[in-house]
């Protein structure tokens, strides 16, 4: 297990060292996911979006030599690409790439970040239908399994009712926490099954989890 890492300090470290490998053409470095929430656990993932413009193999290349001298740059994941590649991704995907990233250098400014509804709710219906299209699977095929693929479609959940949240009320929950607080009761028990995963059954969890994502891929 890792010890407790600095992450402003560490990012601040990564951004200077990106700048220092790309240059004028770096256009953004954010962190993502539970560490740029604050909810990290020492194992945590450090989630990196770097922005590079005509980024090619080489860069890619240079960014992974770049990470080798980080410390805990084997715990480094997360979104590569450039302003040319997101002004044309699909926007139900780009909304959450956008709405998840705290910027620490650089901005979105060369896309369209004006988010609408249908965006929103695209990017719910799409995150709930690959939860329901795992949990079917799951029990029907490949129920040995059906553990980890529970622990990874309860993790999801999280993202599918941020998306949902901002589809109807325009607000993005910016935590666990703040989702917990607007949780209906069966959003709760997903968030809390993130938590505490011994303290519910698997079986229990997966049929729920069905049962959900298929009202949502239905609205």
């Amino acid at each position: 297990m890792n010890e407790e890492i600095d992450i402003e300090s560490w990012t601040d470290s990564f951004a200077g060292n990106a700048v220092d490998v790309f240059g004028p053409r770096l256009k953004l470095v954010g962190i993502q996911g539970s560490r740029a929430r604050g909810e990290a656990r020492p194992d945590s993932d450090i989630d990196v979006v770097l922005v590079v413009e005509g980024l090619d193999d080489d860069d890619l290349a240079a960014y992974r030599t770049l990470l080798a001298t980080m410390p805990y740059g084997d715990l480094a994941c997360g979104f590569t690409g450039s302003p040319e590649l997101l002004i044309s991704w699909p926007r139900h995907d780009v909304f959450n790439l956008v709405q998840d990233t705290r910027v620490v250098l650089g901005s979105f400014a060369f896309m369209d970040t004006d988010f609408t509804a249908d965006d929103a709710m695209l990017s719910a219906k799409v995150g709930a239908s690959e939860i329901y299209h795992a949990m079917s699977h799951e029990l029907v095929f490949a129920e040995g399994s059906l553990d980890a693929i529970v622990a990874a479609c309860v993790k999801s959940a999280f993202f599918v009712m941020r998306a949902l949240r901002y589809a109807k009320t325009g607000e993005y929950p910016p935590s666990r926490t703040a989702m917990r607080e607007l949780a209906t009761e069966r959003e709760a028990m997903f968030l809390d099954a993130y938590d505490a995963p011994d303290a519910f059954e698997t079986g229990e969890l997966a049929h729920a989890l069905l049962a959900w994502s298929s009202s949502i891929v239905s609205l």
